[in-house]
């Protein structure tokens, strides 16, 4: 606010995103009904015919392609229930691939926040898979990398135990390399379940995936929405000292 007048202005417009959001569906179950009307007419509805509910992920999949004439800077993926809470989130996805190049992919770490105050105030849910989970997933071995930037500092990334994220962003080169392999929309569904399959096991075949190491969680992150994953902690198994929010 200004005070001299007592008014408001817009801010952050060097930061504004131009977002095209669409929302796949089945066409039959869905709750565009209950948004806002402001918000509704901001999403471009896409009726779909998955072969079965859970496969709607790879829909999703065959519709970001068909958008690769648009030449978006980014193509976004996102599950449902998840928030983008950082302002610079697209942006530093687009640092990433700008540095490191477009066979890497960086994924942000999935978070859950309690409510109420409670001694763990945020709980990143992606821990690492078991063995035998990891074997099941082809993963292109990725060594951790650096990257030294005068306004983030050291920048620590790794290839994720757990690559799921629920989402994905790709630049326009990445996802064209990605429709040009031969296992493209093979609807693979042996990651997990067709959800974490479509989401994830097309970029493990591609790319080389990475997520911010957790001494730097924060730097990209994305809020998996309610509490669910909380709920499976085992009483007494917080450490404190390992806290760092």
């Amino acid at each position: 606010m200004h005070f001299g007048d007592q008014a408001a202005y817009p801010a952050n417009s060097s930061l504004n995103h131009k977002i095209d959001l669409h929302l796949i569906t089945d066409g039959v179950h869905h709750l565009l009904e209950h948004l806002q009307p402001a918000f509704r007419e901001r999403v471009e509805h896409v009726a779909t015919s998955p072969s079965h509910p859970f496969m709607l992920g790879f829909e999703a999949q065959d519709h970001l392609a068909s958008r690769l004439q648009d030449n978006y800077d980014l193509y976004a993926y996102f599950e449902d229930d998840l928030i983008v809470n950082d302002p610079l989130f697209f942006y530093k996805i687009k640092y990433f691939a700008d540095h490191i190049g477009n066979n890497s992919i960086v994924l942000p770490q999935r978070f859950e926040r309690m409510s109420i105050p409670a001694k763990i105030g945020k709980l990143y849910i992606d821990g690492s898979l078991t063995e035998e989970e990891l074997q099941q997933i082809y993963i292109y071995p990725a060594a951790s990398l650096e990257i030294n930037d005068y306004f983030f500092g050291s920048l620590s990334f790794e290839a994720p135990r757990n690559p799921h994220a629920g989402c994905f962003v790709l630049t326009h080169g990445q996802l064209t390399h990605w429709v040009a392999q031969p296992w493209w929309l093979d609807r693979d569904c042996s990651f997990m379940s067709p959800l974490e399959s479509a989401a994830t096991l097309g970029l493990l075949k591609t790319f080389c995936l990475y997520k911010p190491s957790f001494s730097i969680a924060g730097w990209l992150e994305v809020q998996h929405w309610g509490t669910s994953f909380l709920g499976l902690m085992a009483p007494g198994k917080c450490n404190s000292k390992n806290l760092n929010e």
